[in-house]
């Protein structure tokens, strides 16, 4: 498991990072030396979600500072994409928020549909999806809804229903802001209740302030814990706060914070964050938890969460006695159970005699539909991580006051 950078890989993503702070406070853009790597940062940038400020950013230099013209060529690609993108999902989404209304649906949209007005520019906050909080019991009429306006019911979950409206929408319902079983679920079970209706609308609603942000914490430190948070959701950290602070009741927001125990978890993320953004030369100190941040992507590393997974497996087996190792885990993660395959495959609920053609199911479907099957590289991820590996990462749960979830070093 990588867990340092080279100096190369720190001037690259230093400079990223004040790319990102002159888009989200509206300055000059910084000035790249020769040592910059455009290929590679701008890659690094679509995987973390912020190809977009990269993009406006570095096209509004001086021409003696920009990059060669294949480079703005792409930059400037990525710049109209993403506004286009941008344009199609507001447009859609709103015209489902008009429909919610038509038919008294009551609805709290989530997360992305509202970070992305937080920033200067819409378009700089991308998502690959939006969720929305709702009524269960409004879900006959929800699907209707759907259907008429073309989506296309996929699966729903214990708490999610998803819809999709090729090629580009696609909409988490959540009956659920967490899963029940969460430790966090008694504080944030009321919350459609409990929100505020929006100007405009007959039906939808949102989040306080303080509301909004517990829970932006919540959904990234799910992410920290298991497989890791990028850069994106720092950024976020800093622009919600920095919006916002003045409007926080800090007694709510710190007896929240308190009661969820995200206290050391929010303190040292928004420590990171300021470090990062608010000033035009970022203060960065490439210890473990911001090299962690700076290798997740967007939304976590594999490795990291498949240790977490079978690290998992193995100390719940040693737990009752049994000794299961990473090649159990493996074959686990080639034949998983009956209650995971029903996810994607709810007929297993009442035929679970069908598990095995279920298998053949799902991978016959990854390897001719989806193509995204690695065999060797599944494999050596699922095999390779080590002691040092594990007590790095529980060093960084240690730090942020969480509990490891029963993981202990046995690798």
């Amino acid at each position: 498991m990588k867990k340092t950078l080279t100096q190369t890989e720190k001037i690259q993503f230093e400079y990223l990072i004040k790319v990102l702070s002159a888009a989200v406070n509206n300055t000059s853009a910084p000035l790249p030396d020769d040592t910059i790597k455009w290929e590679s940062l701008i890659s690094y940038a679509k995987r973390c979600g912020v190809e977009a400020m990269l993009s406006n950013v570095v096209l509004s230099l001086s021409e003696n500072y920009l990059p060669d013209n294949d480079i703005k060529k792409t930059l400037k690609e990525n710049s109209a994409k993403e506004l286009l993108i941008d344009g199609n999902l507001d447009y859609e989404i709103e015209k489902l928020l008009t429909a919610f209304d038509a038919n008294n649906i009551k609805n709290l949209p989530l997360k992305g549909y509202f970070m992305k007005r937080e920033y200067p520019r819409p378009e700089y906050r991308s998502v690959c999806d939006f969720d929305i909080l709702f009524d269960v019991n409004q879900v006959d009429v929800v699907k209707a809804v759907f259907n008429e306006l073309g989506y296309t019911f996929l699966h729903n979950d214990d708490n999610q229903y998803h819809f999709q409206k090729k090629p580009l929408i696609y909409v988490e319902m959540h009956t659920t802001l967490v899963h029940e079983k969460e430790s966090y679920f008694p504080y944030l079970k009321d919350q459609l209740d409990n929100s505020v209706k929006r100007e405009g609308y007959k039906c939808s609603y949102q989040m306080k302030p303080e509301d909004y942000y517990i829970f932006m914490l919540v959904h990234n430190s799910n992410h920290f814990r298991i497989g890791g948070m990028g850069i994106r959701m720092v950024l976020d950290t800093y622009v919600y706060y920095k919006n916002h602070r003045n409007e926080f009741d800090f007694d709510y927001l710190n007896d929240r914070l308190r009661l969820l125990n995200l206290t050391k978890y929010e303190s040292r993320i928004r420590e990171i964050a300021f470090n990062w953004f608010s000033n035009p030369t970022p203060n960065m100190k490439f210890d473990n938890m911001e090299v962690y941040i700076l290798l997740s992507a967007t939304l976590g590393r594999q490795d990291v969460a498949v240790m977490i997974s079978s690290q998992k497996l193995i100390s719940k087996s040693m737990q009752h006695g049994k000794k299961k190792s990473k090649l159990a885990y493996l074959l686990s993660s080639v034949f998983p159970n009956r209650q995971q395959m029903a996810v994607k495959y709810p007929y297993l609920n009442k035929f679970s005699l069908l598990l095995p053609f279920s298998w053949c199911q799902m991978w016959f479907k990854r390897f001719f539909i989806e193509r995204n099957v690695h065999i060797k590289s599944g494999i050596k991820v699922r095999m390779s991580y080590t002691d040092d590996d594990i007590n790095y990462y529980l060093s960084l749960i240690e730090e942020t006051g969480f509990e490891n979830f029963g993981i202990e070093n046995h690798a």
